[in-house]
Parts: C-alpha cells; structure tokens; sequence
C-alpha cells in the first residue's frame, strides 16, 4: 500500500507539473507536441516460476501503435505521456502457448532535453507507470481455468532523441524500461508474481503546436 501511494503521488505531480511550472518558468511558444508512432513491448523479466515452481509463465514480445502527448514545462524539461490501445500478449506456461491477456500500460515521465534548442534534441526520463490487464484466457489443457492478473503501478525510465527536420515537425526514436510485475491467481488462488519488466523501443513521427 506504501509502495502504491508513492507511485500514485509521483504521477499526480507530474500530472500538475504544466500548471505549477508558469509560476516558476516563462510561457514556451508551441509548448505540445503530439507523435504517433510503433513500439516493441519486450518483456525483459524472462520466465517466472509461480505456485512453488510447479508453473513456469512467459509474457510473449508484442509490436503496438503507440500515441505520446508532450508538455514543455520549461525550457530543458518535458511531461511525456505514452499511451497505447489496448495491447494483446501471449502467455506461455511451461514452455506452452496456453493463454493470452490484454493490457493498457499508460506511462507519464518527466524527461530532462540538455540541448532543447538544437536539431537533435536527445532526453532522458524518469516517471511512473499504471497498467490495467483484463481478457485473461487459457486455452488447451488449461481451458476451463481462471487466471487473473492484478493491476500494477511500477517505476518507468526512458531514454531517446529527437530530430527536427521542420520547424513544426519531428522524428524521433526511443527506449524505455517499465516495471510491470503483476500478481497472479489460478481459479482465485494466489500463485505469485509474474515479473513482465518490458523492454520498450520504437519510433515516432511529432508535430510541434
């Protein structure tokens, strides 16, 4: 509970963040920038063991369209939020293709720009992300089955760069690391913690407003 109320405050102040910042930084001229773009979800926690090692889960990599709203807050620092729609993984289970689930991992970071006004824009970022899973299903030998996964709140870091190659337009490529460890039941009884932790790159096209 301590660990999720942290969380939850980290993201309302970075929520707040573009509201405080006109009390302590000057108006940015075309402060958003909106991006579309395509990321690799790359579950990067490897297999976990569950139920005393009696059952092995794995969450597969996945490629999803991706939308980021950007909010220059000040000159060197940005509010990013990254959205998807809803993305659908499959779920092995001792080394079986046996399940799937869906999730929406929305994830808000502060990002620090040491050279804003340049060409290439590299960045840095630190926040926090929320995921919701929902569709858990089992097939095969364990159709019949309930698996849930609960909803999670976890650390998210980023790293990329930007290249403006317009005055109102961008590209831009980027890696993030999310931690994403949800707890797991089979048929309503705990079975432990699935640690997903994906890996996150891809690329994006912006425009500045």
């Amino acid at each position: 509970m301590k660990n999720k109320t942290i969380y939850a405050l980290i993201g309302g102040a970075s929520l707040l963040a573009p509201a405080l910042a006109h009390a302590y930084c000057f108006d940015q001229a075309n402060p958003w920038v909106v991006r579309a773009g395509v990321h690799n979800i790359d579950p990067a926690g490897g297999t976990s063991s569950l139920d005393g090692g009696a059952v092995d889960v794995q969450v597969k990599p996945k490629v999803t369209p991706t939308i980021n709203l950007d909010y220059r807050v000040c000159r060197n620092f940005t509010v990013d939020v990254l959205g998807a729609v809803p993305v659908t993984q499959d779920i092995v289970i001792n080394g079986s293709k046996l399940g799937s689930t869906r999730h929406l991992p929305p994830t808000v970071t502060l990002q620090y720009h040491p050279i804003p006004d340049s060409a290439v824009d590299p960045y840095v970022g630190v926040g926090v992300n929320r995921t919701f899973f929902f569709n858990e299903s089992l097939n095969g030998p364990l159709a019949g089955n309930s698996l849930q996964l609960s909803n999670t709140w976890g650390v998210a870091a980023a790293a990329g760069v930007d290249w403006k190659f317009a005055q109102s337009w961008l590209v831009g490529a980027d890696l993030r690391y999310i931690q994403i460890e949800p707890d797991a039941s089979l048929n309503g009884a705990p079975i432990g913690k699935v640690k997903i932790d994906p890996i996150v790159f891809g690329a994006n096209v912006g425009y500045r407003f």
